[in-house]
């Protein structure tokens, strides 16, 4: 049974739940397939099982879980098709992105993403993956924020929750040379928004999304 910290405190539990559900999907505490028995969650949350059903519901409307008639409900597991599915979509989505950030692009916001390379920079070289990973984060909600696009960065963000497990674990095997590839990657990507070519831009992220790809479907060999 994984282990969950109690909920001490919060103004909307179910709220609280689904965050602290989706968390330990992301971070791979609650590993695919993981049955999550709403008794059981309730118990190590110390809430009812209401707003504990209500939060496992919400993560799947996410796609984050599904549910199985007369089983209950399960953290998903992807197919090699679906992730498939799930990335040629997001690039789509990314190259919208793109175009409706380029326009907004000042020196302010390429001095905020070339910081945050500095950092993931000084992560790497201390193979500290974690923050690296949430520098990452950092790097692309910013990308999301310019766009101005409210809808955009609510479906691109969703998207990026449902394979962050994945990226996750993914980048934690990358090798020190593969850090730094990934690393200078988010600097090249500075540098073409930087230009203002739109075109241009959207060709650097689809090939930035599409290496990020690569790199699960590599590690996760296993899905057929």
């Amino acid at each position: 049974m994984f282990e969950l910290e109690p909920i001490k405190q919060s103004d909307n539990l179910s709220d609280e739940v689904a965050r602290r559900l989706r968390q330990a999907i992301k971070s791979g505490n609650l590993s695919p397939g993981t049955h999550l028995v709403e008794q059981e969650i309730a118990e190590q949350f110390l809430v009812s099982r209401m707003p504990v059903r209500i939060g496992i519901q919400k993560l799947i409307d996410e796609g984050l879980v599904f549910k199985e008639p007369r089983r209950g409900a399960f953290v998903h597991t992807f197919s090699s098709k679906e992730l498939d599915e799930v990335y040629s979509i997001r690039v789509a989505l990314e190259k919208l992105v793109v175009q409706f950030a380029v326009p907004n692009w000042s020196s302010e916001v390429k001095a905020e993403l070339e910081g945050i390379v500095v950092q993931m920079r000084q992560a790497a070289s201390e193979d500290d993956r974690q923050t690296g990973y949430e520098l990452d984060t950092r790097f692309h909600s910013i990308l999301w924020e310019l766009s101005q696009h409210s809808i955009l960065i609510e479906v691109v963000s969703s998207l990026r929750s449902r394979i962050s497990r994945f990226l996750v674990e993914a980048n934690n095997v990358l090798s020190p040379t593969e850090l730094n590839h990934h690393v200078k990657a988010h600097q090249t990507l500075v540098n073409v928004l930087n230009k203002g070519d739109i075109e241009r831009a959207k060709d650097a992220i689809a090939d930035h999304i599409l290496d990020a790809h690569e790199r699960i479907k590599k590690y996760y060999s296993y899905l057929d």
